[in-house]
């Protein structure tokens, strides 16, 4: 064994092998076509490597679309920003986007207050942008209004206090802990009904009687009816003396149930 050892190091050295070269000599014999040689097997070990992460990537997004219903409906309720809004609604459908609804106005925490209340806005939209009986149906029973007995205006009023609110129909206190109150302007002829509103409420015979505002405030006029299936109410949001918004929430009524087809600001004072 040793004098096959002995042997091998003896051609080693016949070979000018028994040494490695130092850095400084290897440097020193590059050539030009030495270096564009290095120059190609440094692209191609890049070039590996991003492809490698970008199939896994794609493997990755291949996977989330064959997930069920229910399991991103259990992502979404920890993340609701992932996906977009249109995603949601064409993956998960009507019915499971309803759940999603009525899960994420339960919630309060600020974090995900900041996250949900925009994903919300987008998915109460293309549901209304759609005229099909799921979206109707889901719809109404996020609005919590499909009781076609009850009078049109309590339906109406309920639908656009839960768009602008969400189904806890909760206002924050003020500063000073006064809690919300809703102040109802009421047409004479209109029937008095529960709204679910999360505080005291008030029903008023006209704009001008008037109370003193204590706390935050929500003021809804009485409905206006364009027709027999379209109608629009006035809502006053007064979070403080100095902060609040004025809004014009338009519905239409789809299959016997009224749904928000379009909100604008009212920047009259």
């Amino acid at each position: 064994m040793s004098e096959n050892a002995n042997l091998f190091e003896e051609l080693l050295s016949r070979l000018g092998l028994d040494a490695l070269p130092t850095y400084q000599q290897i440097l020193e014999s590059m050539d030009p076509l030495s270096w564009t040689l290095v120059l190609l097997l440094t692209g191609a070990v890049i070039l590996g490597v991003f492809f490698t992460l970008n199939t896994r990537y794609r493997f990755h997004a291949f996977q989330e679309a064959e997930a069920t219903p229910e399991i991103l409906l259990a992502r979404l309720k920890q993340d609701p920003t992932y996906l977009t809004p249109a995603s949601i609604v064409n993956r998960l459908g009507s019915d499971t986007t309803l759940l999603l609804l009525e899960h994420g106005d339960q919630i309060t925490a600020p974090q995900w207050r900041s996250m949900w209340n925009r994903v919300r806005e987008e998915l109460l939209g293309l549901l209304s942008s759609q005229r099909a009986f799921g979206p109707i149906y889901a719809l109404a029973h996020y609005y919590q209004s499909t009781d076609t007995q009850e009078p049109d205006s309590m339906r109406i009023r309920r639908t656009a206090l839960i768009h602008k609110l969400g189904q806890r129909r909760h206002l924050e206190p003020g500063a000073d802990g006064m809690v919300a109150q809703l102040r109802l302007i009421r047409h004479p002829a209109e029937q008095l009904g529960e709204l679910g509103f999360d505080g005291p409420t008030v029903w008023l015979e006209n704009l001008e009687e008037t109370m003193p505002v204590q706390g935050p405030i929500i003021q809804m006029d009485s409905v206006r009816f364009e027709s027999v299936d379209r109608a629009s109410v006035n809502l006053l949001i007064q979070r403080t003396p100095t902060v609040g918004g004025n809004f014009n929430v338009q519905l239409e009524k789809r299959n016997d149930m009224w749904v928000v087809v379009g909100e604008q600001v009212n920047w009259a004072p």
